[in-house]
């Protein structure tokens, strides 16, 4: 019996603390998977561990019981394993198909086919092919979005015919402040350590408050977890004069995951006229920095992440600019020496987030989100004489100007499970408070807060159909908010089928900036308006999705359209027109009466063995405020304009030896706005269609540890577009000019090293 007994205990105590290995690996390259997130559920326990650098993770299990295995980059899986086994698990990777990994609105992780909203991803991989070192460049080729660009305020952005004013630009949840005329500056986003970009177009309102109305854009960091030092260099060149670098080192410490990121993005500037000492695309010089920090705490993941950036902006004045204070050679006066004016814009932006997920339960989260942004921007204005070299400071009206804007952010919200696989609901709050400070504001010193509660529920009355519906209720220290809330549904036809549908309310308080800001420089002249009342608007959305899986293809199309309608819009209204006197003119944000949008899109992705396509077209129209009135309805321009856009990117894997080259193509055809002139007759402005295309070679070495991208962006060689006036009614043109619109065709390399 002794005996016995001691084999019983010796049996109890192997089976208690048996080893469960567990291998990770790719089913494609056979190649060890780091980072993936792995849970073991038994009966009495579960436990929680991320795989190493060799795609391994070991439990101490008693039983058996079932895996759960999440990676950003690769289909989630389920799988029932034995204790006291070694196991080894296939992941697929995402790019096999075309579904994709989520977040945006949602409290987990989902694939995108099964979000009830229309969501698609911008990936690593397209990132690196394209060459884009800003999100202004990576939008540029997508459909639905137009990317223009202007010398001081920068990159600007337009979706589904709106302004950047009605887009929401978040990095990891969190807004992102700094916004000029109404836009967040696009060149100013790095994607240096980006993982995805992930875009809802229609309202979000009552996910994300204002700005949401158009769509939201998502940007995903880089979380890699290991248990090893890791190490990134990034360098570009582009023959237009940008050199770039970027380094990042991931730090194992302890029971935490450290990272930190260094960066230099600098352009020379460029003038299509070499002997020109003004540029039409102003230099600029970019140093940036990010820190994280991320650890599991049981049942809470904690993170911290830091971001810094810094740019130089230099707009030299022409020669003689300031031709009224020359000085003369020689008493004779026969020579002189002459003066320019030049502006220096700097910007600061600071960033910081502290990040908790909560998991109390399988069926239960918690997460939640507070964030400090700054934005500060400088402008100083200086004479420089040509000959000595000497500056001074210019002592003119608004020439000098500090402006720092602060934002206080938190966001938290609860998600049950109530009934699994049936109902589920998200309860939570949206706090913002933003302050602005500097001379161009109206008293120098400006705040407002914004407090909102929302809930979102999803119920799948049958299997096939999902039901999204929210509301929103919000309190703003200067504008009555209304209640304003959302529907959405998802309705799976068939396995290939999928109908999408939302109606959306959106709400934009305007900003500070709209209400108090004065921005005067050699190119603008805008006056804030407090006055202004807040925008509102109605936003419907409907697609059909189809795809299909063959044993060497995928196959996805959809057919989508939008309908938006803004009520109180803001735009920019000319108060006194440019002439000889003054070229900048007068310019206030007005609310004007209504403005509508609408439009179609077809999109096409196929993988087809090495290949990947995707094709697409989009049919855009606009119908601004001055279509509503009576002189537009007598000239028959009452209805909408709309002009087209086409896509088309190919790329090939030759896999063997691990080349890709790649083909992106984006057309945007001709397009027409109504605008009122100097004697306030009615004109159209039409602006001529142009071609954007860049073809790229990637290769990588060392097992995908060194990969080189070389390419030339702007194949065709577009610098500018027409524009055309033509009064309403009538066949005559009133005048028109061209519009700077990139600084022509260019070959860039870019070279990866990780170790």
């Amino acid at each position: 019996m002794k005996y016995f007994s001691l084999l019983y205990l010796f049996l109890f105590s192997a089976v208690s603390f048996a080893q469960l290995s567990l291998q990770v690996n790719d089913e494609h390259t056979d190649n060890p998977v780091e980072g993936a997130h792995v849970s073991f559920i038994s009966a009495s326990d579960s436990t929680y561990a991320v795989t190493d650098a060799k795609g391994k993770v070991t439990f101490k299990a008693a039983s058996s019981g079932e895996v759960r295995i999440t990676h950003i980059s690769y289909l989630p899986i389920s799988k029932n394993i034995s204790a006291g086994k070694s196991n080894t698990i296939y992941l697929s990777p995402l790019q096999t198909g075309l579904d994709e990994v989520v977040v945006t609105g949602h409290a987990r992780p989902v694939m995108a086919s099964q979000s009830v909203r229309n969501i698609r991803v911008i990936d690593a991989q397209r990132i690196d092919q394209q060459g884009a070192v800003n999100l202004g460049e990576l939008l540029s080729n997508d459909l639905n979005f137009r990317v223009s660009e202007d010398a001081v305020l920068g990159s600007q952005l337009s979706l589904q015919g709106l302004s950047g004013s009605k887009i929401k630009i978040l990095v990891d949840g969190v807004p992102i402040i700094g916004r000029l005329d109404g836009n967040i500056d696009l060149n100013q986003i790095n994607l240096n350590d980006i993982e995805r970009v992930e875009v809802v177009e229609g309202p979000m309102a009552v996910q994300y408050g204002t700005d949401a109305v158009a769509g939201t854009i998502n940007l995903i960091t880089k979380r890699k977890a290991t248990n090893e030092v890791d190490v990134n260099l990034n360098g570009y060149y582009e023959t237009v004069g940008r050199y770039n670098f970027d380094g990042s080192v991931g730090i194992p410490l302890g029971k935490f995951q450290g990272n930190i990121g260094l960066g230099r993005n600098y352009f020379d500037g460029y003038s299509p006229n070499e002997e020109s000492r003004d540029f039409q695309w102003n230099p600029k010089e970019q140093y940036f920095a990010n820190a994280s920090l991320q650890r599991r705490f049981n049942k809470v993941m904690a993170r911290y992440r830091f971001d810094f950036f810094d740019e130089n902006i230099v707009n030299r004045g022409a020669v003689g600019s300031m031709s009224d204070n020359v000085v003369p050679v020689d008493t004779g006066g026969a020579w002189y020496y002459p003066q320019a004016l030049d502006d220096t814009y700097r910007t600061i932006r600071v960033n910081n987030a502290l990040y908790a997920d909560y998991y109390p339960r399988e069926d239960m989260k918690v997460k939640a989100f507070v964030a400090c942004n700054y934005y500060q921007r400088q402008k100083e204005t200086t004479i420089k004489n040509l000959n000595t070299g000497d500056e001074s400071i210019f002592p003119g009206t608004d020439a000098q100007d500090t402006t720092t804007f602060a934002m206080l952010s938190s966001r938290m919200f609860y998600q049950h499970d109530w009934i699994p696989n049936k109902l589920n609901y998200q309860l939570g709050y949206d706090f913002s408070y933003e302050e602005n400070i500097g001379q161009r504001i109206e008293g120098d010193f400006k705040d407002i807060t914004d407090l909102a509660l929302f809930a979102t529920a999803e119920y799948k009355p049958i299997k096939s159909i999902n039901i999204q519906p929210g509301l929103r209720y919000a309190y703003n220290s200067r504008f009555d908010a209304p209640l304003i809330s959302s529907l959405a549904l998802r309705y799976q036809i068939s396995e290939k089928y999928i109908l999408r549908a939302s109606f959306g309310q959106g709400f934009r308080a305007p900003s500070l900036k709209e209400m108090y800001f004065l921005f005067v420089d050699e190119n603008h002249n805008i006056l804030g308006n407090e006055g202004l009342q807040a925008e509102t608007s109605n936003n419907y959305q409907l697609s059909l999705n189809y795809s299909r899986s063959y044993s060497n293809a995928n196959v996805e199309a959809s057919v989508s359209g939008f309908f938006n309608d803004i009520r109180n819009e803001i735009r920019l209204v000319s108060v006194i027109t440019p002439d000889s006197t003054d070229n900048r003119g007068l310019y206030r944000n007005e609310n004007i009466a209504r403005t509508q949008t609408t439009g179609g899109t077809v999109t096409i992705k196929t993988t087809l063995y090495n290949f990947q396509i995707e094709t697409g077209a989009t049919f855009i129209g606009m119908k601004n405020y001055l279509a509503f009135n009576d002189v537009a309805t007598a000239t028959g321009n009452e209805g909408f304009n709309f002009y087209p856009q086409l896509r088309f990117n190919i790329n090939y894997n030759f896999k063997k030896i691990g080349l890709r080259p790649a083909l992106f193509m984006n057309y945007t055809g001709k397009r027409s706005d109504l605008a009122l002139n100097i004697d306030g007759d009615l004109i159209t402005t039409t602006y001529d269609n142009y071609t954007m295309a860049e073809f790229t070679i990637q290769k990588s070495f060392l097992k995908e540890k060194l990969i080189l991208t070389v390419g030339s962006k702007n194949l065709f060689d577009v610098t500018q577009i027409n524009a055309n006036n033509t009064v309403s009614g009538g066949a005559h043109t009133t005048g028109g000019g061209s519009i700077p619109l990139s600084y022509g065709r260019t070959y860039f390399t870019r070279l990866q090293w990780s170790f």
